[in-house]
């Protein structure tokens, strides 16, 4: 498939980035990005080949060919959702597949399904954004009263965020591209909707399953991840956890850190690459921050990223709602060198690739130290 990606932000760069992990079937093939989201006019890399695209602000200015249109995740208000969904559908009489990972409202995915299936010929309508139920991972829920969970064999590296937003999808797409390249075989399981496109497996909608209470989520978890184990034969998982290690305040909770709670409760990592806002000058919080880790997960934070996204807490408080501001990629990198080369806890620019580079050996260096893997 040679995909149109609409809407493309900044949520989407850690797919184009890593373009090359994409499985053989598709292909990007153009970007456009609504006009104010301060990408347009741009040119961008996609993966690591020297591939390059313009990103254009509306769909009549593209010039590539393409015969998809990829949905990927975006937040907006349902007003301009609606205008987005508009513009949509004018593509779609000309295309084959619609592939959607965004939460749309029931009403604009009913349309953008309704008029693919109506097309002559049909566009092929893909929503790969709902969640599935346990039963159709093979699971069942277990009948014991007390059941226990069963450990893995194998490594299991967590990639765990205070936040959301803070870089967790792009670091482990990082992270995997190494693993990948030094010849270990990865099994993953990562936080978007999107993950299977790219080789792996999405977060498990159980998860997220209302009617399944938290010590079966927390018990089917395991048992999935024990089959993952089995099927694939991994050397190592990497699992990243969606959403927030905890709440912000009485105020900002998003969900309390209870899903990273259930995570840890089903699988016991052997590394926590904790990804975090950027602050200055904060050795002492991070270090808590890795010892509530210890005492509220049984294990304490092994290495810190730092994303470039930072709190407007008087804007959050007037908007009622969590509002970031961004810096430079590069600041945080100074910051990194000059306040936090003697941190207790190691921490990193991960989005650089020196920086994840000393990062994955590091992370390594805790899964298998060097003297060993001279020996294998």
């Amino acid at each position: 498939m040679r995909m149109l990606v609409f809407p493309y932000g900044f949520d989407c760069e850690p797919i184009i980035r890593h373009a090359g992990l994409l499985e053989p079937c598709y292909e990007i093939a153009a970007l456009v990005s609504p006009g104010g989201w301060g990408l347009s006019a741009k040119n961008i890399a996609v993966g690591n080949d020297g591939t390059v695209l313009p990103v254009y602000e509306d769909l009549e200015e593209v010039e590539e060919e393409f015969d998809s249109l990829f949905i990927p995740e975006f937040e907006v208000d349902e007003v301009v959702e609606n205008r987005l969904i508009n513009k949509m559908m004018t593509l779609i009489p000309n295309i084959s597949t619609v592939i959607c990972a965004a939460s749309l409202t029931a009403e604009n995915r009913k349309r953008l399904e309704e008029l693919c299936y109506t097309c002559v010929p049909s566009c092929k309508f893909i929503d790969i954004s709902v969640n599935k139920k346990v039963e159709e991972y093979g699971l069942t829920v277990s009948s014991e009263k007390y059941p226990s969970v069963n450990p893995l064999s194998i490594p299991v590296v967590v990639i765990a965020g205070t936040w959301e937003k803070t870089d967790k999808f792009e670091i482990s797409l990082s992270l995997r591209e190494r693993f990948m390249r030094d010849g270990f075989k990865v099994s993953q399981i990562g936080s978007r909707h999107e993950c299977e496109m790219l080789g792996f497996h999405s977060f498990p909608g159980f998860m997220f399953q209302k009617d399944l209470d938290g010590i079966d989520k927390i018990i089917c978890l395991n048992r999935w991840l024990i089959q993952i184990e089995e099927n694939e034969q991994p050397d190592v998982i990497l699992i990243t956890i969606p959403g927030a290690m905890q709440d912000f305040n009485e105020k900002f909770t998003r969900g309390f850190g209870l899903l990273h709670h259930l995570v840890f409760q089903a699988v016991m990592p052997d590394v926590i690459l904790m990804c975090t806002f950027y602050l200055r000058e904060s050795e002492k919080a991070l270090e808590e921050l890795s010892m509530s880790c210890k005492y509220r997960f049984g294990a304490p934070v092994d290495m810190f990223h730092m994303s470039n996204l930072f709190i407007d807490f008087q804007e959050s408080e007037e908007r009622n709602r969590i509002v970031t501001n961004s810096i430079y990629r590069e600041m945080v990198s100074e910051t990194v060198a000059k306040d936090f080369s003697n941190s207790s806890v190691p921490v990193f620019n991960g989005v650089d690739s020196q920086e994840c580079d000393r990062m994955y050996e590091m992370l390594m260096e805790k899964l298998m130290p060097k003297d060993v893997r001279a020996v294998i």
